[in-house]
């Protein structure tokens, strides 16, 4: 075993779970990599010592954090990280880029499952149970916030009393968001486990031309179909309908961010202004909705004209 390796991957990986776990900004958005150092070592070393490096590092990380008196967060830090091991085995495979993000974030609310199931059996309470309550107690904090930042009593008298609908619909609409929060943790983490690996000059999966990437214009009738469940004057047919609706949209988000990509590349855009631009469609809620009518757009429109017609 190269020792060296194996103690600086150690040394990394708990470096990180402890920077997210005490400090707030680190936390929000370095948390969104946690997964890419265990990709990148767990792949590096044998598979053995790669998951002995994760085990320790969580060990570590469970002594630091109790020593400084924080919240342990070692399950949470299981979960997340489990995801650089789910990622380097999905990768030697050589997939496509759909089925690896589709298999990895398959397995990993598997696992998820399997974690909240150990969570509500220590409760002891139900899993939804479980699920529902913490919404409800994301609903109050929202209101509390609201209150705080000088939001008029009236419109914060509206939302208390419709707080125990809203937290209805937004239960309900949960597996979506879990869906596409996994599918783009996923992603995220396979585009900087791609970028590190080339830069350590280490194989990783060719996907070819992710500017090029589109999804098939059939997709477009769940579209429809989406809308037309959200029309039906029952509860359980919109929610059904809205949950497809925030799926396909993210989808169709990925494509109008492949189709930017595409003309970032083709005007010969500088990086720094790529990641400016990109920056500004996360920062802006409004721009996001551009994008994924962008991608929606595209399936009549071909910005990149990829469909040539025969000779």
């Amino acid at each position: 075993m190269p020792y060296k390796d194996f103690f600086l991957g150690v040394a990394v990986i708990s470096a990180v779970f402890i920077a997210v776990a005490i400090n707030s900004f680190i936390g929000v958005l370095g948390a969104v990599f946690v997964p890419v150092p265990i990709l990148y070592y767990y792949s590096k070393l044998s598979r053995l010592h790669g998951f002995l490096a994760f085990i320790l590092s969580l060990v570590i990380t469970t002594i630091i954090l109790r020593v400084l008196d924080l919240q342990n967060g070692v399950v949470y830090f299981f979960l997340v990280g489990s995801l650089g091991l789910i990622l380097s085995e999905i990768l030697r495979r050589n997939y496509s880029i759909e089925k690896t993000v589709i298999y990895s974030a398959g397995i990993f609310l598997a696992l998820g499952s399997i974690v909240l199931l150990y969570l509500s059996l220590i409760s002891g309470k139900a899993p939804w149970g479980m699920i529902e309550s913490r919404v409800a107690a994301m609903v109050q904090e929202n209101i509390d916030l609201y209150s705080r930042t000088g939001v008029s009593t009236q419109y914060i008298e509206i939302i208390k009393e419709n707080s125990g609908q809203i937290t209805r619909v937004l239960t309900g609409l949960l597996p979506s968001f879990i869906l596409v929060g996994t599918a783009f943790f996923t992603w995220l983490n396979i585009l900087a486990g791609k970028w590190l690996f080339s830069n350590r000059g280490m194989w990783y999966p060719d996907f070819g031309d992710l500017s090029c990437w589109k999804i098939l214009d059939k997709v477009i009738w769940l579209v429809v179909i989406a809308g037309a469940l959200v029309l039906i004057p029952s509860e359980a047919f919109r929610i059904l309908g809205l949950n497809m609706m925030i799926v396909l949209l993210f989808i169709y988000t990925l494509q109008g961010l492949a189709i930017i990509s595409f003309f970032f590349k083709k005007k010969n855009v500088p990086p720094v202004f790529r990641v400016v631009g990109y920056f500004l469609i996360f920062a802006q809620q409004f721009l996001i909705f551009i994008v994924a009518g962008l991608g929606l757009i595209d399936t009549w429109a071909d910005f990149r004209k990829r469909k040539k017609s025969p000779d």
